[in-house]
């Protein structure tokens, strides 16, 4: 475990039922890289504002290094990969 202090990113994405969490989870972490320690699925919701034939996943990712403090744009530069990894399965982010 690091002793430098981690950053917790949180993003929901429209996904169609036909996309698998498990795949989203996969282009989340890869999205992220190295620096993600952890990436945990911790809400599923289906219902207003979702359409029948799509569910949002939402995702809480852990960003630390071994050696430094995480800089603003090493944090911005982790979340847009992974949301530009989920969104080539045709997932969107939630607004």
């Amino acid at each position: 475990m690091s002793r430098y202090p981690s950053s917790d990113v949180d993003l929901a994405f429209v996904v169609p039922n036909t996309v698998s969490a498990f795949d989203i989870h996969r282009a989340v972490r890869q999205g992220a890289g190295a620096l993600a320690v952890s990436v945990d699925l911790f809400d599923i919701y289906r219902g207003k504002g979702v359409s029948d034939d799509s569910r949002s996943l939402a995702f809480r990712i852990r960003l630390q290094a071994p050696d430094r403090t995480l800089t603003d744009e090493e944090v911005a530069a982790a979340r847009q990969k992974s949301i530009d990894a989920v969104a080539k399965l045709g997932a969107q982010l939630r607004a």
